[in-house]
């Protein structure tokens, strides 16, 4: 709770004390037992315990308006749920003051001796009538700030929506231009928030720039806003992410234009307003891939994707078709998620050279059938295991997958002499602490060794946690969230490196375009997120406060999980590239085995998980992976 809501709060609060002392003093009065004329006494017998009667009802009655929430409210939307809340509120106090009242009214006995504190009897009807005097005084007080907001605004039933537009530049213009040109617009701009000096105070169709940004809550109270507009397709993911949350704080929705990127791919219009989503608060620059590079490289060539029908897999074909690519080859075991793309590409982005195949990368047969047929020179390795904790549970099928089925596919690969190869890792290669990350290095090293056999040059990118890819951690919050909490968070301290999928797909693409004998390479992700905060601002970006509308619950790191991933390994160093948002990763002199070594080691590795000779794998193991601990790492072991 920011500065100005606390003060807020407290005002409340203190403003609901003055009403509950008067109406208390007031049942008294219209009771009978206070006179105001001819008697010193006021209180008649009630004086030496009026103070004792006040604090009581007070301290009840503010402690009930409490719990039931009357002060986490936004008044000027109240509606017959919250007039309930404030019976119901009320009612409980009451309740609980005439228990203390009655029990309080006679003498005590403890140990064997009479105690006598008892308050004297007052009537009954007392408590009624200031019940009915609270109840009538705090709905008045809490509704009228409704009341006069719609005599100021109008209803929000009716009326239209009210909005506050972030940014008074051309998209800003543009957006207000057609809120006030259609009758049957559903938004009324009420005026623009923009860092520009030059602008503040200036109108724009009418509508004023009325200050910074900074000063978007005081705006939001004074304007009677609804909504919140960001209207700056450049805005980074610090800006949106910032205005979003803060507009949630007070009250009212936040919504966006799409993002330049957005409108480039494809995805969206530059003019449709969308749902602010956890993407935009990342606080990251997107990755911008090199177009003219990109087309060059692309435009009618013939294509593959393994994993196709996966989250990145499907973007990497969505982000090449900008490239006017050939063909695209769409490999993927799963015929639902390759039904999804290929009609996808077909009905929505009018692709009719998407070409989908249902297979086994492992399966060398078929692989090498696809790639005489369709001769694909470029290569995007998609297709993974990579949950985890299941794959803990699984461990020779994480082994069987990524890495035996990464070398099979490179081998046809090889025999096709296709140019460019790509395969998308990840930052659990890094030290592996999992059989997951351990499938992946084994793909690399694999990949690593065999480089520029006949012409065919073989790049890794390795990616951090992607955002919404199936089985992330912003599904499984999102989930949570809506299903009303708790959102489960391993540890407080955990954090990953996050990018969207955008980001991942273009990453692998200019990659392909980059890289030379054998290189891996990692985007600039900027600092690791923290997941607990990540946590909040999605609870805040529902509208709710993590801990009291939400509830974070702490489970424990699982099986094979690290606090923090890390990019690149002691025996590795990050330097820049030829692109600004790509590292390239240089192994330090001596560091790794040499081709043949590695090609034996992993010989042995495919040998062992074939027979299950489990001794000898985890031998071999070790020879690539010193601190490989099989009774933690392998299921069953």
């Amino acid at each position: 709770m920011n500065k100005k809501s606390t003060l807020k709060t407290i005002l409340q609060v203190l403003f609901d004390i003055l009403i509950i002392f008067s109406s208390f003093i007031i049942a008294f009065y219209l009771r009978g037992q206070i006179q105001l004329i001819g008697n010193e006494n006021l209180f008649l017998q009630y004086g030496n315990f009026i103070t004792w009667y006040a604090l009581l009802v007070v301290i009840s009655k503010i402690f009930m308006l409490w719990i039931f929430g009357l002060y986490r409210r936004v008044w000027k939307y109240a509606s017959l749920k919250d007039m309930t809340a404030i019976f119901g509120a009320l009612l409980a106090a009451s309740a609980v003051l005439v228990g203390i009242f009655y029990l309080l009214s006679y003498p005590v006995t403890i140990a064997g001796l009479n105690i006598d504190f008892a308050f004297p009897y007052f009537p009954r009807s007392v408590f009624f009538i200031d019940f009915l005097l609270a109840l009538i005084l705090i709905t008045a007080s809490r509704f009228s700030v409704r009341f006069f907001n719609e005599i100021r605004f109008g209803n929000p039933m009716t009326r239209k929506k009210r909005v506050l537009i972030v940014g008074a530049g051309d998209a800003g213009e543009m957006m207000v231009r057609e809120m006030t040109r259609q009758r049957n617009s559903e938004y009324e701009p009420v005026g623009f928030l923009d860092d520009d000096p030059s602008k503040l105070r200036n109108r724009i169709h009418g509508i004023k720039v009325l200050g910074n940004i900074s000063s978007m809550e005081e705006f939001i109270k004074r304007s009677g806003a609804d909504e919140v507009l960001i209207a700056i397709p450049s805005a980074s993911g610090k800006l949106r992410k910032e205005v979003a949350i803060r507009a949630k704080e007070a009250g009212v929705n936040a919504r966006t234009l799409p993002t330049l990127y957005e409108v480039i791919d494809g995805k969206t219009h530059l003019y449709q307003i969308r749902d602010i989503e956890i993407e935009d608060i990342l606080g990251r620059e997107t990755v911008k891939t090199k177009t003219s590079e990109a087309i060059s490289q692309f435009k009618d060539r013939a294509i593959l994707i393994t994993g196709a029908g996966g989250s990145i897999g499907s973007e990497i074909c969505r982000q090449l078709l900008r490239f006017e690519p050939a063909r695209l080859i769409m490999v993927d075991h799963s015929e639902n998620n390759l039904f999804h793309i290929e009609n996808e590409l077909n009905n929505k982005y009018r692709y009719s050279a998407g070409i989908p195949i249902v297979a086994n990368i492992g399966d060398k047969r078929v692989m090498r059938s696809v790639f005489k047929r369709y001769k694909p020179e470029i290569v995007f390795h998609a297709a993974a295991y990579k949950h985890v904790p299941l794959m803990q549970l699984n461990p020779e099928a994480a082994i069987q997958n990524n890495f035996m089925g990464t070398r099979a596919l490179a081998k046809v690969a090889i025999e096709n002499r296709v140019k460019r190869f790509v395969l998308l890792s990840s930052d659990k290669a890094v030290k592996p602490k999992n059989i997951m990350g351990v499938s992946k290095l084994l793909a690399e090293n694999y990949l690593k060794a065999i480089n520029g056999n006949k012409g065919t040059k073989f790049m890794i990118v390795r990616f951090g946690n992607v955002l919404e890819s199936n089985g992330s951690v912003i599904n499984i919050f999102k989930d949570q969230i809506k299903s009303g909490g708790p959102v489960s968070v391993t540890h407080p301290d955990m954090s990953r490196y996050i990018m969207t999928i955008s980001e991942a797909a273009q990453l692998a693409i200019q990659t392909s375009m980059m890289g030379d004998e054998g290189e891996v390479f990692v985007l600039n992700m900027g600092e690791p997120i923290n997941i607990l905060e990540l946590a909040r601002n999605m609870i805040k970006l529902y509208g709710m406060t993590p801990d009291k509308d939400i509830e974070i619950v702490y489970t424990g790191p699982r099986e094979g999980e690290k606090l923090y991933e890390e990019l690149a390994s002691e025996d590795e160093e990050l330097i820049a590239s030829s692109f600004e948002y790509i590292y390239r990763i240089k192994e330090k002199a001596g560091s790794r085995k040499t081709g043949d070594d590695m090609i034996n080691i992993l010989f042995n590795i495919e040998k062992d998980i074939e027979i299950h000779d489990y001794s000898n794998l985890f031998k071999d193991l070790k020879k690539l992976i010193p601190d490989f601990d099989e009774k933690e790492m392998w299921f069953n072991s």
